[in-house]
């Protein structure tokens, strides 16, 4: 019983960054993902001046923090932090000058792969939640007539974050020529139910989300707690609102992460399409045994034999006249 209450401890803390050098840890890792980023892709042969090459894992990995901040007019994290550079330097140096590329290759290996991807996506949960805290508490006391809390703000200014890297090396088009990128995707779901879960306590819609989701925990915790009895405690630890988004925010960016590197299902997994497209395709399925599409099909089938049978006789024809010229 202590084991399972630990684990799920342990899991927990995680998830929220609860932990001793949770900020070093999840910048470096960060870095490492920004430097691994250019590395194999517009470094990939390795021709670029280092510098360049550093300032280039520098803003794919932080430049939401170097910019985003200035919109609400604060200062930038680049600046205001002693840690962002130097973690910066010190995965440069790992990914790109360790003797013999032993650094690139330990950091490309799965598990330092699995390692990178799960502190760097701490990195992206603290972001989200820190920035959407932030624009709550600018526009908390303004809110339109329509709503008693602010809504696209909150909402919009971590998603700036996160696709500020997107937009600063590849510009508006180059980072929307093929639609809505996963970052933004991400942010409108998460942001989206954080902001309301967390801040909207008289809201329509934070009442009835918060409503629902007691609801569907309940039943869940039920079914879980008949399977394995030893979680009841685990579960008894009463969450705040808001460790509880903060720890569901997490854990669902986490999986989508792990879910979307190559060893998995690659980059162009989409959680959002999977819940929709499932579905999508069982009602398909279903529909074509349906006798409207059946009759359908035979209509369509018998069409396709006339026509054959026409171009045949209509060869037939031209063969017989070839003949007795």
């Amino acid at each position: 019983m202590e084991n399972i209450l630990m684990i799920f401890n342990t899991i927990t803390n995680y998830l929220t960054g609860n932990f001793d050098y949770a900020a070093e840890l999840r910048g470096f890792f960060m870095a490492v993902q920004a430097s691994m980023a250019v590395r194999n892709g517009r470094n990939k042969q390795n021709k670029m001046a280092w510098f360049h090459a550093f300032m280039a894992s520098v803003f794919a990995g932080f430049a939401g923090g170097t910019f985003a901040p200035m919109l609400m007019g604060r200062p930038s994290l680049m600046l205001s932090s002693d840690i962002n550079f130097c973690v910066c330097t010190l995965a440069f140096i790992l990914v790109n000058y360790t003797p013999f590329d032993i650094g690139y290759k330990i950091v490309g290996s799965f598990p330092g792969v699995l390692v990178y991807t799960l502190f760097a996506q701490l990195f992206r949960v603290n972001g989200l939640i820190s920035f959407n805290s932030i624009a709550f508490e600018a526009f908390k006391n303004s809110p339109s007539k329509y709503y008693p809390i602010p809504i696209v703000g909150p909402i919009i200014f971590p998603i700036i974050l996160a696709n500020m890297g997107g937009f600063f090396a590849k510009g508006i088009d180059g980072h929307l020529k093929n639609g809505m990128p996963w970052p933004i995707q991400n942010g409108i779901f998460c942001a989206t139910l954080y902001h309301f879960y967390v801040n909207d306590q008289t809201g329509v819609i934070g009442v009835a989300l918060r409503e629902n989701i007691a609801n569907a925990c309940d039943l869940l915790k039920n079914h879980i707690t008949t399977l394995v009895p030893d979680l009841e405690k685990a579960f008894g630890s009463s969450l705040s609102e808001q460790q509880f988004a903060f720890i569901a925010v997490s854990a669902f960016m986490h999986v989508t992460a792990v879910l979307q590197l190559p060893y998995f299902f690659g980059s162009s997994f989409n959680p959002f399409v999977s819940i929709f497209s499932g579905p999508i395709f069982i009602f398909n399925a279903l529909t074509s045994f349906l006798p409207s599409n059946t009759s359908k099909k035979i209509e369509n089938d018998v069409q396709a034999k006339s026509t054959q049978d026409v171009n045949t006789t209509s060869k037939r024809k031209k063969s017989k006249g070839k003949k007795q010229h």
